[in-house]
């Protein structure tokens, strides 16, 4: 719960996702937020999956997991504490009704929506932030955000080690290989994954490493049983801003629709994202360097939690795509790595 009106200058608030991949679209948010207000103290509601991003991250003074108020009590309780908190900045990414509890003069500008030439959802937040927090001389144009995640000196030291234990030769591409999704219906097929990863391994001289989650190890485990050359697995060993680190070095991420794809993005690394369900323009890769491969057919993007045919619009994109869609920015990035 934040403190009650901490004695400081100004206070912020942040109502945000509940999601990983969702919590890691509004860190540009957070990132301007305190840059705007740098001796500020920050509050950041989140569901308890997404406080994964922002766990200990200085940015932030106080983070609280919204899972534990999911009552009509405890919403209710969350009410009191963010009244008695009393911010002076309020910015609403969930459509909540608490700008209305803590905001009532100005509560007009958080019921305006994005207009609908903004379709990617980090656009879509970042309008909202200018719209609920105006700028002073709003004519003045922002700086990019450069930083929009946080890695604390043991991520940092964590993916170091990693990639020592791995003996990654600095010679070789580094390409992260992320096939897993929290959706079933948003991941590509484990045979199509390995045939990628053995081309880029035995033609394009890559050192390949997979990245998931610890539920996702069987997926992991699936592909690397159907390939003939040898890869690495971080499954389990990396949280999820350890991912995003790792990928920070990589010369390529290879990913379905997922939080990894946002992080690859944060990171601006050179990146394939493959699509089926979902839509590519409201969540796919905002990498300067980038390639969407998808299937064309009448059904897709259908934004559905459930296929209502077989699984086409992935089971029909075939690896060689996705090969060429990694070779073709492999070769963009020729002699050229991420720090």
């Amino acid at each position: 719960m934040p403190d009650a009106a901490p004695p400081l200058s100004q206070r912020v608030l942040v109502i945000g996702p509940s999601n990983v991949g969702d919590a890691i679209l509004i860190g540009d948010v957070v990132t301007r937020l305190r840059d705007r207000f740098p001796g500020a103290h920050m509050t950041v509601v989140v569901g308890e999956r997404a406080r994964l991003v922002f766990a200990d991250d200085p940015r932030i003074q106080t983070l609280v997991d919204a899972s534990h108020y999911d009552s009509w009590l405890g919403r209710l309780q969350l009410a009191v504490a963010l009244w008695r908190y009393r911010p002076h900045v309020v910015v609403d990414l969930r459509h909540t009704a608490y700008p209305f509890l803590l905001k009532p003069l100005t509560a007009w500008r958080y019921l305006r929506q994005p207009p609908r030439r903004l379709i990617h959802m980090r656009q879509r937040h970042l309008w909202k932030l200018r719209v609920q927090v105006p700028r002073h001389g709003a004519g003045q144009a922002e700086a990019p955000v450069t930083e929009a995640l946080w890695f604390s000196p043991k991520d940092l030291a964590h993916v170091e080690s990693l990639r020592r234990r791995w003996a990654l030769d600095p010679a070789r591409r580094l390409v992260v290989v992320c096939p897993g999704a929290r959706s079933h219906i948003k991941r590509w097929t484990a045979e199509g994954f390995a045939g990628v990863a053995d081309r880029l391994i035995a033609e394009d001289h890559a050192d390949i490493v997979f990245c998931g989650e610890p539920e996702e190890k069987a997926i992991i485990e699936e592909i690397s049983g159907l390939m003939r050359q040898r890869a690495h697995s971080a499954v389990g060993l990396t949280t999820v801003r350890q991912v995003a680190a790792l990928m920070r070095g990589a010369d390529l991420v290879i990913t379905n629709d997922s939080a990894s794809l946002h992080a690859a993005s944060a990171m601006d690394v050179p990146t394939v994202a493959i699509f089926g369900p979902t839509h590519a323009g409201k969540y796919g890769p905002t990498a300067a360097r980038q390639r969407v491969v998808r299937r064309q057919l009448f059904c897709s993007p259908c934004e559905q939690a459930q296929c209502r045919f077989n699984h086409e619009c992935m089971r029909f994109i075939a690896p060689d795509e996705v090969h060429a869609a990694a070779r073709a920015l492999l070769g963009d990035t020729a002699g050229s790595r991420h720090a």
